[in-house]
């Protein structure tokens, strides 16, 4: 086996570390009966103080590593939390984290990387984009700035790509932002539409 594959075993840990996070949380709050109201779920969560924001920011950048815990559970439960202020600035600081964490991982390590993190489908879906390096460049920085729209692929594959490194986080930082603030208030007023919140 290449010496790539045991390098990466350390992804394989990460996500087995974040299940078993998001599944404990889960299960304490559960028993806690959390669940059963809004209110209640957010003075659960705020009796662990300081320490519930570190847990919050994690789970936000473990998630661009975790393909079952979606980011719009995550982004939303940060405005329900903390409010759509300080939320979304959470929101943002582990988001933009992890996004570029996501893109360090796959320039450092390589194909072997990506094909761990992202489906061979989602993977034949974009990598034509890599042929030309302006035109991704310009895909790249439209994907990041639009809410809704694949950037977490994108930040995997843009490791791949030939921008430098200061141009990619430049863009992740200035583009989160606005996305993250649209796609979290947008879910958070869709949930309450419809009477889940």
């Amino acid at each position: 086996m290449s010496r790539n594959f045991f390098k990466l075993k350390w992804i394989d840990i990460l996500s087995l570390i974040g299940l078993c996070l998001s599944l404990t949380l889960i299960l304490f709050a559960w028993q806690g009966g959390v669940f059963e109201s809004r209110q209640q779920f957010v003075d659960y969560i705020h009796q662990f103080g300081n320490y519930s924001i570190f847990i919050f920011i994690l789970l936000q950048i473990l998630q661009l590593f975790l393909p079952f815990l979606p980011s719009a559970i995550t982004v939303t439960a940060g405005v329900i939390l903390y409010g759509p202020v300080v939320g979304n600035i959470y929101n943002y600081v582990g988001i933009s984290t992890g996004s570029i964490l996501a893109f360090l991982v796959v320039r450092r390590y390589g194909e072997p990387a990506l094909h761990k993190l992202v489906s061979e489908k989602r993977i034949r879906k974009y990598q034509d984009k890599l042929k030309n390096r302006k035109a991704f460049e310009r895909f790249f920085t439209t994907v990041v700035f639009t809410p809704l729209a694949p950037d977490n692929v994108v930040c995997y594959l843009a490791g791949l790509s030939d921008m430098s490194v200061k141009k990619v986080v430049t863009v992740i930082l200035l583009g989160k932002p606005l996305s993250i603030v649209i796609y979290s208030l947008g879910w958070t007023t869709f949930l309450d539409l419809i009477g889940i919140l």
